[in-house]
Order: C-alpha cells, then sequence, then structure tokens
C-alpha cells in the first residue's frame, strides 16, 4: 500500500468523514459477503434438490443486500467527492497564501507554467488519492483479515494459503515502490515542463506571430509533447509488471484456495458446504484488494504531483514577516524613508542590482530616481515594497527597521504604480476598489477624473461596468495605466511610488497626468522612477543611478549645470527626439 503520510496530513479536519467513509466501504463489503454466503447456501440447497419455496427466501435476501449494497455505493461516491472537495480547497487555500507569503521573488525564478500545473493539476491529481485510496486501505485491510480468519475456521490449511496469497498482494508491489517512484517523479516533471510551455506560448501568441515563429514554437511543444508520451508509457509499462504480478497472485489464491478445497471434498474431508462457502469467500477475500489496486492507478498521479506541491509548501520565504503582524493592530509608518549602505542582487551569481546605495527620502518630499536601462531603479522601489530584502545594509522608515513593520502595514502605506501595468479579468470598478474595497462610488469616479480617464470610462456602454478582459485586454495601454494610476489615487496612501507611471501615455495625456500627480503628491511622500526626464523636472530632488550606484543628486537645473550623467541623458533624449 502506498500510505503518503503527508498527504494523509493533509485530511485534517475532515477525518471523521474519512472514517464515515471507511464505514460505507466495510458495509459494501459486508453485503459483498453475506451475498456471496447467501449464493453458496442456495446453490448448496439446490444440490440438495430443494425447490423454489426452499431458496425463495435466500433470493430475496440476496436482491435485497443488493439493493443496500447500491444505496451504500452511492454514499460513499458522494462522500468520496465531499472528502475530496474539502481537502483541495484548504490545499489550495494554503498553496495561494504560501505564494503571496513568498511574493514576487518566487515566482521571477519560477516558470508560471509550473506554478500553476501544481495549484490545478496536481491538487485535482489528489481526488482519487484522498477520496478513494485512503479508506479503501483500510477497508482492504480489516476485510481480507475477517474473511481469512473465517475460512482458517473452516479449513486450516485453505486459510493459511488464502492468508498466505492475500499477503503477497500487497507486498509485491513493495520491491517496485522505488522504481515506479522515479518513473512517476519524471511523468510529472515531463507534464508539467509541457504545461509550462503551453502556457507560456499561449501568453506569447501575439510575439510568436509577429516573429513568425509560431512552427518554431509548435515544434518545441511536439517535442516536450513526445517526452510527456515516452515518460507515460515507461511508467505504464512498469506499472503494468507490477498489475501482472498482483493479478496473479489475486487469482492463483483463488484458484489453489478451490483446488485444494475440492482435493479434500473427494477426500471425505469437506464438505460440499463448506467448499462453497470457501469458493465464494475467497473470491471476496481478494475483492477489496482488487478495487484497492484499481485506485491505486487513479491515486498514483497524486502521489507523484504531491512532491511539487509539498516543495512549494516547504520553500522558506525569502521575507519575513514582522512579530507585529500577530498583534492585528495596524499602524502607519511614518517619517523619513531611508536606505543605509544597501546591497542587492537578485541572485548569489549576478551582479549587484544595486551596491552601496545610501539615500534618504524625507517625509512629504518628492524624490526622482532616473537612470539608464538596469541602473536599478526598479530595484528600489521594489526594495520599498519589500518584495525583497537587501543582503547588505538596511531599510528605515522613521527610526524603525523595515523588516520590524508588519508587511500589511508597510504595503497598506504605500501606493504603487507599476510600469507593467496589470488588470484582473473583471469590471473597471473592481479593478479601482483593489486597493480600497470600501470606497464611495463618488470616490471612484474623482480618482477617474484626476486621472483623466473617467470621461473615456462613460463613453462606454456599460461604463464602470465594463469588463476589461484578461490583463486589460480590451484596453490600450494607455488606458490601462490610467486607470493603475486612479487606482493609486483612490487609495491614498502615504507613500506614493510612480515606476515608469507615464510611460504608455501620449504627451497630451501625460500633460493632464502630471497635472493630477502635482495635486496627488502634495502632503505625501512620493518617489518617480522615470525614463522619461519630462516628467521629473519639478521634482524636489532627482538622484541619478549607475550601475547601481548613486551618481548624482539634487535638483533638475543643478543638475543640467553639472555636465554630469544627468545632463547626458538629458542631452540624449533631446537628440533622440529631434
Amino acid at each position: 500500500m502506498m500510505i503518503h503520510r503527508r498527504i494523509v496530513g493533509l485530511t485534517v479536519g475532515v477525518r471523521r468523514l474519512l472514517f464515515l467513509s471507511i464505514a460505507l466501504g466495510l458495509g459494501i463489503s459486508g453485503t459483498w459477503v453475506a451475498q456471496g454466503v447467501l449464493i453458496a447456501l442456495i446453490v448448496r440447497r439446490i444440490f440438495d434438490g430443494g425447490g423454489w419455496t426452499a431458496i425463495a427466501g435466500l433470493v430475496f435476501a440476496v436482491a435485497g443486500l443488493t439493493l443496500l449494497r447500491a444505496a451504500l455505493i452511492f454514499a460513499r461516491e458522494v462522500l468520496a467527492k465531499h472528502v475530496a472537495a474539502q481537502v483541495k480547497t484548504r490545499l489550495r487555500r494554503r498553496l495561494f497564501a504560501q505564494l503571496l507569503l513568498l511574493g514576487p521573488g518566487y515566482l521571477e525564478h519560477t516558470e508560471t507554467g509550473k506554478v500553476q500545473a501544481t495549484l490545478v493539476d496536481g491538487v485535482e491529481a489528489l481526488e482519487s488519492y484522498v477520496g478513494y485510496y485512503l479508506p479503501h486501505a483500510v477497508v482492504s485491510i480489516v476485510v481480507p483479515i475477517c474473511i481469512v480468519g473465517f475460512i482458517g475456521y473452516l479449513n486450516p490449511l485453505i486459510g493459511a494459503i488464502v492468508l498466505a496469497f492475500a499477503l503477497a498482494v500487497p507486498l509485491i508491489p513493495r520491491g517496485w515502490d522505488r522504481l515506479l517512484g522515479e518513473y512517476g517523479q519524471r511523468h510529472w516533471a515531463a507534464y508539467s515542463s509541457l504545461d509550462a510551455q503551453f502556457v507560456d506560448s499561449m501568453q506569447g501568441m501575439v510575439t510568436l506571430k509577429a516573429l513568425n515563429a509560431s512552427e518554431r514554437r509548435g515544434e518545441q511543444l511536439r517535442a516536450a509533447s513526445q517526452a510527456l508520451y515516452r515518460a507515460t508509457m515507461a511508467q505504464l509499462s512498469i506499472s503494468m509488471i507490477r498489475n501482472g504480478m498482483v493479478g496473479f497472485a489475486m487469482s492463483g489464491g483463488v484458484a489453489l484456495a478451490v483446488g485444494i478445497g475440492s482435493f479434500q471434498v473427494a477426500a471425505g474431508d469437506l464438505g460440499i458446504a463448506a467448499l462453497l462457502i470457501i469458493l465464494f469467500l475467497s473470491a471476496e477475500c481478494f475483492r477489496p484488494l482488487v478495487e484497492l489496486d484499481m485506485y491505486w492507478h487513479t491515486g498514483y498521479m497524486g502521489i507523484s504531483a504531491s512532491t511539487g506541491i509539498f516543495d512549494l509548501l516547504d520553500t522558506e520565504p525569502g521575507i519575513r514577516n514582522a512579530a507585529g503582524e500577530q498583534t492585528g493592530a495596524a499602524t502607519s509608518p511614518t517619517g523619513t524613508i531611508t536606505l543605509h549602505d544597501v546591497t542587492f542582487r537578485y541572485s548569489s551569481d549576478a551582479r549587484a542590482a544595486l551596491e552601496g546605495v545610501s539615500l534618504q527620502i524625507r517625509e512629504d518630499e518628492t524624490v526622482a530616481i532616473v537612470g539608464g536601462s538596469g541602473a536599478g531603479k526598479t530595484t528600489v522601489a521594489s526594495l520599498l515594497l519589500r518584495f525583497f530584502d537587501p543582503q547588505e545594509g538596511r531599510l528605515t522608515f522613521g527610526e524603525t527597521d523595515f523588516r520590524d513593520i508588519p508587511l500589511d502595514d508597510l504595503r497598506r502605506s504605500i501606493g504603487y504604480v507599476s510600469q507593467d501595468t496589470y488588470l484582473f479579468n473583471g469590471t473597471i470598478e473592481d479593478n479601482l476598489r483593489i486597493g480600497r474595497p470600501d470606497a464611495t462610488p463618488e470616490a471612484i469616479r474623482d480618482a477617474a477624473a484626476k486621472a483623466n480617464i473617467h470621461t473615456f470610462i462613460q463613453s462606454l456602454p456599460d461604463g464602470y461596468d465594463t469588463i476589461v478582459g484578461e490583463r486589460g485586454a480590451k484596453l490600450s495601454g494607455g488606458e490601462r495605466q490610467r486607470i493603475a494610476i486612479a487606482r493609486a489615487l483612490l487609495k491614498d496612501a502615504p507613500v506614493l511610488i510612480l515606476d515608469e507611471a507615464t510611460s504608455n501615455l501620449d504627451g497630451a495625456n501625460e500633460a493632464a497626468i502630471r497635472q493630477a500627480l502635482s495635486l496627488l503628491t502634495r502632503g505625501r511622500t512620493t518617489i518617480v522612477i522615470a525614463h522619461r526626464l519630462s516628467s521629473v523636472v519639478h521634482a524636489d530632488r532627482i538622484v541619478v543611478l549607475d550601475n547601481g550606484r548613486v551618481a548624482e543628486s539634487g535638483r533638475h537645473g543643478d543638475l543640467v549645470s553639472r555636465d554630469g550623467h544627468y545632463a547626458q541623458l538629458v542631452s540624449a533624449q533631446r537628440e533622440g527626439v529631434s
């Protein structure tokens, strides 16, 4: 039997239902055993020359047992689905909570398709194991023991034979467990790899078509599909050898028991009634084991998938929440935000995205962070949001270390507009409410108006109830960006991070948004990360990053007059425009 302790541990909270499922399974087996005994008695009475009146009561009893068994099977099926559904629901909640805890840092190093395969297909594969295999494993132990004991009471020799073969059925597969485990892991790895590549291809379909690369990508998918086919057939071949040996043990046990019993009847050592009972009960002894073998096939996918599930659950988060999270008290961090000699690498073998960066962002100040691609601008935003922690140095909010601020409190205090705007597949209003679920319709419309998107939304047939599609596919880049800005305006957090917030806007819209942002930034700390330097000329201070280091800091006019890194960036952009 394949009893996976950690999967069994997932049944906490539904074990009463699991025990009830076991009881139903025992009841079903009981009807089979009783039916076998009754049929043996019917056959015996027919051999003795009895007519319909002699067997009528027994026949009706068999019919009653058949109806009872049907009802018990129905109840067991419903209960199995209910148990599995509860376990899957609770597990998905744990996995989702774990992903939230791991944060963007984990997802940056993991293929989306593999995570999707684990959360959807992997969890779904546990249904057969939890709902059917586990309860039936208990039934397949209890029922054969009881039947073997009764057969041994009728005839010790035959009882010993049936016992030996009944033990062989669960013991034979043990020799194949390790090999099956290896092939099962290869199968799941091939399955999740194909899933990841397929999801990646669907997300990048426009790019594949635009670059005329669909056929080449199709070849890669065919190769991954062939790898899955080979892994499936390899696992199946090992499984079939194991099944053949198990089937031989089941059939051989019944045949040998009946054969020896027949010789004993011929010798006068065993009665015909006892032989008939042994015949039917021997078959019923192996029936639970046959069903367990069937559930083994459907449940083994869950065992293979569980590796990915528990790997995800066991992954240690790079970001630890502050102990204050346990108090439930929501506080808003205030004061100067300071980076103290911060060094950060995305991986141990990568170059430093930030190296020795020290920076102060005073309360109510607007600070722009600029620099070339790869200078470390977005990394600063990621550290401020605590998607990552620096390997060296620290960040403080006032006098408090970022690591000592509960994540909910920290992120509640920060409004964020990313250069890669993400809208969920729902209405425009749903997307605006994400940062502030209790916002009034008036507040939503006011934020949209300030972001210069209200008039556009009103022009849509469904207005604020318009479905935006997956990732906001039904809207243009500029429209998505303005909705994201309105979302940040609605959240009204004391700290605002604008990461290339005007990157997808045309000149007219950028001017309108800049005017709205000038009102928004009053009375709050604002960090503007920008590539388009025209959006930062009015910042209180501009910090120039170069190769992960602070190269310059000052106001726009001062930096231009220095003829340094910032002046070169301004000159390069002017030349690009001209």
